[in-house]
């Protein structure tokens, strides 16, 4: 079976009928009507306007409809735009999401929208699945191809990218975990876990080009997730409770450990509940440290967060 390595999107086949019946009844239809007025009349001047008014009508359903495409290729994503033509590679996309202008494409330095697909704002509404969500799944499983995520046969872990459709997830091992570990924290009876506030900020980091998500998997099974951004802050570590105390903790934190200290920030930093012992010793074992850094945290009953840091020895030195 050919496996086929480039793809090429174009606007859906209903738009791209409405725009060719546009440019045919433009192309044709109105020099038509320009011709017939010249002859009747005899007027040039609105005959000239007729005719240049087809001509950019035409030129505007090309440019705008025919033109816009998204390819995808071994060497990543090019975006095609009236004006403008944009190349990503993959290694470097940190978001692939749906967007109502257009697909939104983005790195750490750079974001754009291909207009060629879209999703309206109805559907996003109401959480209805469209041709933009395909193409986004589709892409996703490219980059997965081309930027494989690591793999250990042996162990059966995979640490993959998350995923526009992980959103569910993501929720559901960060509520577990929680759950679990911060019940002396926060009471469930005075204050039920804010499941559909998770939601809402997992779907806008997963939209957030400066934010990466990994979701570790052993043997096909989600274990747990790792979140940190551009900015050099772990912002979130998880591991589902039936995985816990495994290693699965430590290896998370390794990874985004080393990929936060490979931008060469200075000092990398995380926020921790005060009273959650528990992760601040995990931490502090593995070379984190505690600041006299105080804030109220995100969710009633507002508990104190504290920050942690931790300093990048492969940054480079200040000059003195």
């Amino acid at each position: 079976m050919t496996v086929r390595t480039r793809r090429v999107w174009r606007v859906s086949t209903g738009t791209l009928a409405a725009v060719w019946i546009f440019v045919a009844a433009a192309g044709v239809g109105v020099p038509a009507l320009a011709v017939l007025t010249y002859l009747r009349s005899g007027d040039l001047l609105i005959a000239v306007f007729l005719a240049v008014l087809a001509a950019a009508a035409v030129v505007y359903g090309w440019r705008f409809g025919l033109h816009p495409r998204l390819i995808a290729g071994p060497d990543g994503v090019e975006v095609v735009n009236p004006g403008r033509r944009t190349h990503l590679d993959w290694d470097d996309l940190t978001v692939i999401a749906p967007g109502e202008n257009g697909l939104v494409l983005g790195t750490e330095v750079a974001r754009t929208e291909a207009w060629c697909v879209q999703k309206s704002r109805s559907a996003t509404t109401k959480g209805r699945s469209t041709r933009a969500d395909r193409v986004v799944a589709e892409l996703e499983d490219l980059q997965d191809r081309f930027d494989p995520p690591l793999e250990d046969d042996q162990t059966g872990i995979r640490l993959r990218r998350a995923r526009q459709a992980d959103l569910e997830l993501l929720t559901a091992i960060e509520r577990a975990a929680s759950e679990a570990g911060l019940g002396h924290v926060f009471d469930a009876a005075e204050h039920p876990y804010p499941t559909a506030e998770v939601r809402r900020r997992w779907r806008r980091l997963l939209r957030d080009r400066q934010v990466q998500l990994r979701v570790l998997e052993e043997h096909a099974m989600p274990v747990g997730l790792v979140a940190w951004d551009s900015r050099g802050q772990l912002r979130h570590l998880a591991v589902s409770p039936r995985y816990a105390r495994q290693g699965h903790g430590s290896l998370l934190l390794q990874y985004a450990t080393e990929e936060l200290m490979a931008t060469g920030t200075r000092e990398l930093s995380l926020w921790v509940l005060e009273d959650n012992l528990q992760a601040r010793g995990f931490y502090r074992s593995r070379g984190w440290r505690d600041t006299d850094e105080r804030s109220d945290s995100e969710y009633p009953p507002h508990p104190v967060e504290l920050k942690m840091v931790r300093t990048n020895p492969a940054a480079p030195r200040r000059r003195a």
